[in-house]
């Protein structure tokens, strides 16, 4: 059949998860070559209980209803594509972008060195090309005209933080405050926050950290100007976002809250830190016990006040104050419960 590529360059008619290789996969082969597929790429296909998934290039009103389909739909590379009307990102006069979800982890000498052992070009055409999506994503450009190329249509981006109609009970109060604005006003490590790749990054990054912020202030163990909260209580409070599937996203999180001078860490509790998909597990296998623990510690420029006490006073308050509306109100800074 024809090559399908995908918005971010994975090859659709390739893939795993596709319903083109479930077509061509008998049932009774599907145990094996999902095993092999993990082999190379760290995850597992999902077990043969439905068709598979049918590419991004698929109208939204034309998607099957199976929950699957819901990454599809919120995936920040698919809405740039149909936003600028290209095929994928190798369309994009800011091709190569930091803010698509193309992925040079599947090169075939990443893979390699993860294997520990050459893989040959066989190895490479049947489990690993349909992943290397960079890679893909400079094939088709090197083969487009210059009038094929087109400069995303770019877009705006408002933030509203609310007025403040008092002041703070405490110097503490105020300095957590500013620290917090300082977080709203960036651009949490993003570039080309103009484009819609970029702002959905940006969204979904302002989703997460909000969140984590309002877990670590009100779940977190304080030992002065330190913190620690375990993946446990991480994963039973976290909706409505996701963690981090593994170390790598985390680590994109800790850049950020250092950049405003937190620093943090993972301790691994576990060897069995991944499942058999390749997501980071929140407790160890068969017990109740964390799979990891992050740590974090204020520097030095932030000592001047407790950060973790007061992050954690200003949540417990406003939840007294406004109750179910206190992590709304939080998100969006709106802390004039609080003021006097």
């Amino acid at each position: 059949m024809e090559q399908i590529i995908s918005r971010c360059g994975n090859i659709c008619s390739e893939c795993p998860w596709s319903t083109f290789v479930r077509k061509k996969i008998v049932k009774e082969d599907w145990g094996e070559y999902s095993e092999t597929v993990k082999k190379y790429t760290g995850y597992k296909p999902v077990k043969y209980e439905w068709e598979g998934c049918v590419g991004c290039a698929t109208p939204n009103d034309e998607l099957p209803s199976h929950p699957f389909f819901n990454f599809l739909k919120k995936c920040r590379t698919r809405k740039c594509g149909q936003h600028n009307e290209i095929p994928n990102c190798a369309y994009c006069g800011r091709f190569p972008c930091a803010n698509t979800v193309a992925s040079d982890k599947y090169t075939k000498e990443r893979v390699s060195e993860k294997l520990g052992k050459d893989v040959d070009d066989d190895e490479y055409a049947r489990y690993i090309k349909m992943f290397d999506s960079i890679t893909n994503l400079n094939e088709v450009r090197s083969g487009l005209k210059d009038t094929q190329i087109k400069n995303p249509k770019l877009v705006d981006h408002k933030k509203e933080i609310p007025e403040l109609k008092g002041t703070f009970k405490n110097a503490s109060f105020k300095f957590i405050y500013d620290i917090l604005i300082a977080i709203a006003n960036s651009n949490l490590g993003i570039k080309g926050i103009d484009t819609v790749s970029g702002l959905e990054l940006f969204k979904e990054r302002k989703e997460f950290l909000w969140r984590f912020l309002w877990l670590i202030g009100i779940f977190g163990n304080i030992n002065k100007h330190e913190l620690s909260i375990d993946s446990g209580t991480l994963y039973d409070n976290r909706k409505p976002i996701s963690l981090p599937n593994n170390e790598e996203g985390w680590k994109v999180i800790f850049d950020i809250l250092k950049e405003f001078g937190i620093d943090s860490e993972l301790e691994i509790k576990t060897d069995k830190l991944y499942t058999p998909g390749g997501y980071m597990r929140a407790k160890i296998p068969k017990t109740n016990k964390p799979a990891y623990i992050l740590k974090m510690k204020t520097s030095s420029e932030l000592q001047k006040y407790p950060v973790f006490k007061a992050l954690n006073e200003i949540l417990s308050e406003l939840q007294n104050k406004t109750g179910k509306r206190a992590f709304s109100n939080f998100k969006k800074l709106n802390l004039n419960p609080l003021l006097e």
